[in-house]
């Protein structure tokens, strides 16, 4: 696995730079993981709801000074899953 070079600021400013293999963030209990892809980018798994699975749900490249390419991996819906807030949708029966 590629080492994956961060930057840490903390609330003052101050930046501390080094390497790691991975990168994991906790957001709303959920596990999000960024790593090297080997190519200059970087994916970015997302912690699975029913499983410890981590799932690669974008992958970012640098194209050019101010362009960025992004792969965005997008899986259908069930008929049985709920809604997310702020979805728009009339249903009732739909959790929100």
């Amino acid at each position: 696995m590629e080492s994956l070079p961060i930057i840490l600021e903390n609330q003052n400013g101050e930046q501390q730079a080094t390497h790691t293999a991975r990168l994991g963030v906790r957001l709303n209990d959920r596990d999000v993981w960024l790593e090297s892809d080997g190519k200059g980018g970087v994916i970015i798994y997302a912690e699975a709801h029913e499983s410890e699975e981590q799932i690669p749900v974008l992958v970012v490249r640098p194209q050019a000074v101010n362009q960025l390419n992004l792969q965005v991996a997008m899986e259908a819906a069930d008929d049985g899953d709920d809604c997310l807030p702020g979805c728009g949708c009339d249903d009732p029966a739909h959790s929100h």
